[in-house]
């Protein structure tokens, strides 16, 4: 039985599809039975419960051999954590595969950065079995990031190695399902680098609607995610990754896709092909 935390989310929702279409056994942790409206139904067991939450944390788990464990931007993220690992280690869980960031780092100024690393480094030294997640940034975000064809960011012209997040659950479910990942962190790129101008051309293509990239500045940027309803804190966390990403211009590839599953990451123009009806969409 895996326990898939954060089913709602791009990647939980994912895991538990494929896990699904796999007849594998599979809970998710929601907090409400109205959360699971989206997902999967057959040969999946919902628990009602959140990480605050102890007794719901304890029934989840029952016969429970590993996790995926989500990531959250919150001031209380390694507390809640904590309750996660110390009901695990009750249940007798064999592994945790925790969500984390390609660029995860304790020791980063970045708060972002530094969240994830400090949660990676909990859960390393917890004495369980672990294995750390870390993704580039998704090719599933352009299905919300391109409203009337303009993707507005301060990306500059910095370039990133999108990952398919298909990629991502189907890696993670082979680390929480095999031997041998026990330790092993993870660094999750696709095959190639590019900036959102290059992203832009190649959504024009799979979907035949126009697409453009639009450099705006930071401080635009952070209204416009104030005004949407996003946290000052969260506001600020978002540009400080978006500084960091133009300064250091093009972000490193790397193979552990290929490593894990044995077979090569999904490329960015699969990605666009696969979902065109749903990108076209969001074009007027």
């Amino acid at each position: 039985m895996i326990l898939v935390t954060g089913a709602n989310g791009t990647t939980g929702s994912e895991i538990a599809r494929q896990l699904a279409a796999a007849r594998r056994p599979v809970r998710l942790l929601l907090r409400s039975r109205e959360n699971a409206a989206k997902l999967p139904k057959a040969g999946v067991e919902i628990a009602v419960g959140s990480f605050a939450d102890l007794p719901s944390l304890d029934a989840a788990l029952q016969w429970v051999e590993s996790i995926f464990l989500i990531s959250f931007e919150d001031p209380e993220q390694l507390a809640l954590q904590a309750n996660v690992i110390e009901a695990a280690r009750r249940a007798g869980v064999r592994i945790i595969a925790r969500l984390s960031a390609a660029s995860a780092d304790p020791e980063s100024p970045d708060p972002l950065v530094s969240n994830h690393g400090k949660g990676d480094r909990q859960l390393a030294r917890s004495g369980l079995g672990h294995v750390l997640i870390r993704p580039q940034w998704f090719n599933q975000n352009f299905l919300t990031y391109c409203p009337g064809g303009i993707i507005r960011l301060p990306a500059g012209e910095a370039r990133l190695p999108f990952v398919d997040v298909r990629d991502i659950a189907a890696v993670t479910i082979k680390a929480l399902s095999e031997p041998g990942h026990d330790g092993q962190a993870y660094v999750l790129t696709g095959p190639e680098a590019l900036n959102h101008a290059e992203v832009a051309g190649m959504l024009c293509k799979a979907t035949g609607k126009r697409f453009v990239y639009e450099d705006i500045p930071p401080e635009t940027y952070r209204r416009e995610l104030i005004a949407k309803g996003a946290s000052n804190y969260y506001a600020d966390l978002i540009l400080n990754l978006f500084a960091r990403m133009r300064q250091r211009g093009t972000a490193e590839v790397h193979d552990d896709i290929h490593k894990v599953l044995g077979r090569p990451a999904i490329t960015f123009s699969e990605f666009a092909r696969d979902f065109a009806g749903e990108l076209a969409r969001q074009v007027a």
